[in-house]
């Protein structure tokens, strides 16, 4: 049996590692499949490891940009599979040809959410989430299979998919194992200083829904009401608008960068860093299908404030303090409660670090093939 992958379309930073990570995962003899053929852009197949199950598969087409890749999609791409394979999977959710049975997934939520859109104004991406609704709900229904990557998702889009005589799965996405640090025992707020403070982490890339914003307000008052915290940014712009607004207000709020600092262009390897060299974790997102940055943080041995919107709890439990994403007041105070508290901060990390272990590559992938070869009988 053969599986065939369209990874065509551009994906998320987020889509792309977890095909990385599964392909890296696969085993044919336990997952069925005897080869693995994957269509894409040429430099995302750089970006995949090569094995001896795995065939690559381009186009120049598909090296070109959107109008061009959008011709292939409509044009080429079923007769590039037809007796090629026995089952396509369709990680970015786009695959729009007649090859069946083929199965795909959903991945972001923005897609489906009309008041989280409304954040982007009338804007490119505003008009891109609109037209992968179109292209996405058209693609989950033909599909013979669907993989959500959250108990959310699934419920969310159930809304505006009806897929109640499909097959269908939820299966998580993993954590790669170099997040893994066990948990430190926590200090009392008063060991911490001005030069030596208590480091708060935010990953993430800016866009309106992250809140970036709001969380530096809030560690701004905390600053201001004599706490010796330090927040540290890590993330590229999404939105150029947000991003400007971002830094108009670090500079307002801190010209020297003493406890607000915002970083850039940082890869896995080196983000990692930050992760083991924190002292709390701050996620203030209100749209996520799977936060794999959440996930991340909590393998990572770090107490949580978290955004309550869904799907967060989900994951994280009862195993953070959970604030309107929205308030910056709200925010402040739950972050004042976790730095006061040490006790509390010890109990939520040892939590989020036992509820991480639930998440690894092997297990998605496991599932995933598992759940693909169902379909070549």
């Amino acid at each position: 049996m053969i599986l065939g992958i369209d990874a065509s379309s551009v994906g998320s930073g987020g889509a792309k590692r977890h095909l990385k990570e599964i392909l890296t995962c696969f085993d044919p003899s336990k997952h069925g499949f005897s080869k693995i053929k994957i269509i894409g852009r040429q430099d995302f197949l750089d970006f995949i490891p090569d094995s001896e199950y795995l065939v690559k598969i381009s186009h120049p087409l598909l090296n070109k940009g959107l109008f061009y890749r959008s011709l292939w999609q409509i044009f080429y791409i079923d007769r590039q599979l037809i007796n090629e394979i026995d089952v396509l999977f369709s990680p970015f959710g786009t695959y729009l040809g007649g090859f069946r049975p083929y199965v795909t997934m959903s991945r972001n939520m923005l897609v489906f959410d009309r008041k989280e859109q409304k954040r982007f104004g009338l804007s490119w991406y505003r008009l891109k989430f609109i037209l992968l609704y179109y292209v996405q709900r058209f693609s989950f229904r033909n599909s013979q299979g669907l993989i959500f990557i959250s108990q959310y998702a699934k419920e969310s889009i159930a809304r505006h998919v009806d897929y109640t005589s499909k097959n269908v799965a939820v299966i998580h996405h993993g954590i790669s194992k170099i997040f893994k640090k066990s948990p430190v025992a926590q200090r009392h707020i008063s060991t911490y200083s001005q030069e030596n403070p208590f480091i708060l982490l935010y990953v993430s890339t800016v866009f309106h829904y992250k809140h970036q914003l709001n969380v530096v307000e809030a560690v701004a008052r905390l600053r201001k009401n004599g706490f010796p915290i330090m927040l540290k940014l890590v993330g590229d712009v999404g939105q150029r608008e947000v991003g400007k607004m971002l830094s108009k207000k670090i500079k307002q709020l801190d010209s020297e960068n003493i406890f607000i600092t915002w970083n850039q262009k940082v890869g896995l390897n080196k983000v990692v860093n930050y992760y083991h060299n924190s002292d709390a974790f701050i996620f203030a997102s209100s749209c996520e299908n799977m936060p794999n940055i959440l996930i991340e943080a909590m393998a990572s041995g770090l107490p949580i404030a978290c955004s309550l919107s869904r799907p967060m709890p989900e994951f994280i439990e009862n195993a953070g303090l959970f604030f309107n994403p929205e308030s910056s007041n709200e925010i402040e105070k739950v972050l004042e409660k976790m730095l006061i508290k040490p006790e509390l901060r010890s109990i939520l990390l040892s939590k989020s670090f036992a509820n991480s272990k639930k998440y690894s590559w092997n297990r998605c992938a496991d599932k995933t093939f598992q759940f693909l070869f169902k379909f070549s009988k």
